[in-house]
């Protein structure tokens, strides 16, 4: 058996989720403390996150052993992470169990900030500011049109690994917080490319302050043509769930 665990994690002061050497990395923090923990074995996450994007409910396994009760796993690991990292679930999987390719929908949330003054201390490490005017109407109606299986190439930045560019997106939604200081975007879909949802967040931006939806409609209808948009910020991301099959646990 191995042991997946759910986790949250600040990636403000980050390299990404995974390991690269000379860098802190969250797979990195975690592996070391469970090998030195526990002995050797190895953390695979479900999503490598970049540097600064945030995640509430990443889900990595150990493939090594556990010496010690499974209820006790959360408690002793947070004792022992630094404070950016939060193990908040644990539970044994077959070893068939690989938390990539049995994910059947994952989650994101991208968060502007358009309050005309600064964010307060400690909440501009989750959001990014919006630093012109924005519509609101043509926000929403954009996520509209992500809703749906597309091809998404055009909002694909290079370096991706993925065989395929098209993926369902069956969540899309704009929703307003704070009494309308931050507007939050929400997308769900059984994949993501590299950088998809920046990139539609960047997209979806430029619209908004032209109040022109030709260029998110130009991407859908021309996927092999140039990229769309820009690459939002990472900080304003956070990776929310990953959804599984319960058959995955049996």
């Amino acid at each position: 058996m191995y042991l997946r665990l759910v986790i949250a994690y600040d990636g403000t002061d980050f390299s990404g989720f995974q390991k690269q050497p000379g860098k802190r990395t969250v797979q990195g923090e975690l592996e070391c403390l469970l090998n030195q923990l526990l002995g050797p074995g190895k953390v695979v996450g479900a999503s490598r996150t970049d540097a600064g994007v945030h995640a509430l409910g990443q889900v990595v396994v150990w493939t090594g052993s556990v010496p010690i009760p499974e209820q006790r796993v959360a408690m002793v690991l947070n004792r022992r992470l630094p404070s950016d990292v939060v193990v908040h679930e644990v539970r044994w999987v077959p070893t068939t169990f690989r938390p990539i390719r049995d994910a059947q929908a994952k989650y994101y949330s991208y968060c502007l900030w358009i309050a005309n003054a600064r964010p307060w201390p400690g909440r501009g490490r989750y959001v990014t500011v919006a630093e012109e005017r924005l519509s609101w109407a043509i926000l929403t109606e954009a996520a509209g049109i992500i809703r749906g299986r597309h091809d998404f190439m055009a909002f694909r930045s290079e370096g991706s690994s993925a065989k395929t560019t098209t993926r369902h997106v069956f969540q899309s939604r704009w929703v307003m917080e704070e009494k309308g200081r931050i507007w939050r975007y929400d997308i769900g879909a059984d994949g993501f490319l590299y950088h998809m949802v920046r990139r539609l967040v960047g997209t979806m931006i430029l619209c908004a302050k032209t109040r022109d939806l030709s260029l998110l409609y130009e991407g859908f209808n021309n996927p092999q043509g140039e990229k769309m948009g820009f690459v939002a910020p990472a900080k304003g991301l956070t990776l929310k769930r990953i959804d599984y099959d319960e058959k995955c646990w049996e």
